[in-house]
Formats: C-alpha cells, sequence, structure tokens
C-alpha cells in the first residue's frame, strides 16, 4: 500500500491518478468504486460535480448519470456530514426524508447495491469529495484493514488530483499584494479601511482592485469574492 500512496505524488494527471485508484482498487478486491469531484459551495450530488464510477452496470450509470435522479442521492451528504466511513446500509437505514429518496433507494435495491461503503475525503480550501467502494458482498472483519488503506489511498488521491487541478487552473494569479487587497474586500472592508490595514492610500487600493477585477473577469465587489472563493485564493 506504501508504495501505491507513493506513486500517487508522481503523477502529472488527473485521468492517471484515477486510473491508479481504480487499479488499487481492483488488486484491494473492490467490484465497485466512484469518485464525486465537487466544486466549492456545490453538493456531491450537484448537476455540476464530476463523477468518476468503476464497475457499475450500463443501466444504473445511465440512471444515475441523470442529474434529476442523482439529485436526491442521499449518501454522499450524510457520509460527509458524518465525517469518517460510512456503510450504505446505514445511510439508508437513517430513513428517506422526502418520496424521491426512497424512490432512489429502492432503485439501489433493484441493482443490487447495498453492500457498499462511502468515504468523506477533504482537500485545501474546503474542496471536499465523496469517494465509495464495494466488494459487492457484505464486508466482515478481515476487510476492515483493508477498507482502512483504501481510505489512505482515496484521500492521497483526493489531494493530488486538488493540486492539478489548481495547477491546471487558466487565470492570470494574483501579486501578494493582490491577494492581500482580495483578502480584505472578501472581509467587506472599504478601500479607506484596506488602505489603512495594509498601509497604502484609498487610491492606490482603487487601483489594485481595478486589476484584481480584471484577473478575475469580475464587475464588482461581490463577483471577485464568489471567484476568489471558488478558485481557493481567499478563504473564511
Amino acid at each position: 500500500m506504501d508504495q501505491a500512496i507513493l506513486h500517487i505524488a508522481q503523477l502529472s494527471s488527473i485521468d492517471a491518478v484515477l486510473m491508479h485508484v481504480q487499479a488499487t482498487g481492483h488488486r484491494f478486491g473492490v467490484l465497485r468504486q466512484s469518485y464525486h469531484f465537487t466544486p466549492l459551495f456545490h453538493s456531491p450530488v450537484s448537476a455540476d460535480t464530476i463523477i468518476y464510477a468503476d464497475g457499475y452496470s450500463p443501466d444504473w450509470q445511465a440512471l444515475y448519470h441523470n442529474k434529476d435522479f442523482r439529485l436526491h442521492d442521499p449518501i454522499p451528504g450524510r457520509t460527509l456530514a458524518k465525517g469518517t466511513m460510512l456503510s450504505w446500509a446505514d445511510a439508508i437505514a437513517m430513513g428517506a426524508e422526502t418520496p424521491e429518496q426512497q424512490e432512489y433507494f429502492d432503485a439501489m435495491e433493484r441493482h443490487g447495491l447495498k453492500y457498499g461503503t462511502g468515504l468523506p475525503l477533504f482537500g485545501p480550501s474546503n474542496r471536499t469529495a465523496y469517494a465509495s467502494f464495494d466488494f459487492g458482498r457484505p464486508m466482515t472483519s478481515e476487510d476492515e484493514l483493508t477498507a482502512i488503506k483504501i481510505r489512505a489511498v482515496a484521500q492521497t488521491a483526493h489531494l493530488r488530483i486538488c493540486e492539478i487541478f489548481d495547477r491546471d487552473l487558466n487565470f492570470p494569479p494574483l501579486s501578494e499584494r493582490e491577494q492581500e487587497v482580495m483578502k480584505w474586500i472578501a472581509r467587506g472592508k472599504s478601500n479607506t479601511d484596506i488602505g489603512t490595514i495594509i498601509g497604502i492610500s484609498p487610491e492606490t487600493v482603487r487601483t489594485y482592485t481595478k486589476r484584481i477585477y480584471e484577473k478575475l473577469e469580475a464587475s464588482d465587489r461581490v463577483g471577485a469574492t464568489i471567484k476568489a472563493l471558488k478558485l481557493g485564493i481567499v478563504t473564511f
């Protein structure tokens, strides 16, 4: 397992990381696995979530990629809320909060999806993700160590994917001073306040703000703040 984790740091593309995790999962005896890469401020089942899945039937994949159907999957959200591994059975046992969630659980049963486990994954700038694995059978006590290894590989892979994603973002980088100004804009400070805090004139703050708007392709403070948060330039 140590070699599997160390190898992830050497991979330079998201596809390569995903293929490595898939191969590692197969060696661990995983029948099905998935990874949900979620944009900031979105749920792990949102229409904008990028989902990689392996081992699921074509019928289930077609059904799950229906965004209206996927929206009612409560398992990723419940797994992230718990903050640790959560079996699908335990997530389902929490009950359906809506008729649509019950329909989702019924569809899982029809497709034989009942033994899997969800994994919460955590990355920089609050970039969380959801992953799952399924041996296709009830887990035994002997599987517990394997599950821990799977989680370690998945977490390392998620961190690497975040690094690659940030590296590949195509936007002009903010200078150190622009980042500082952006930080205080995001905290609601006026140009006068920002100038006082960092020791420059309000006119200079306005110049930096104009540059920030141009680089982030924003037209006002709210737009710039949202873009900066999504890109991880500032955090709260």
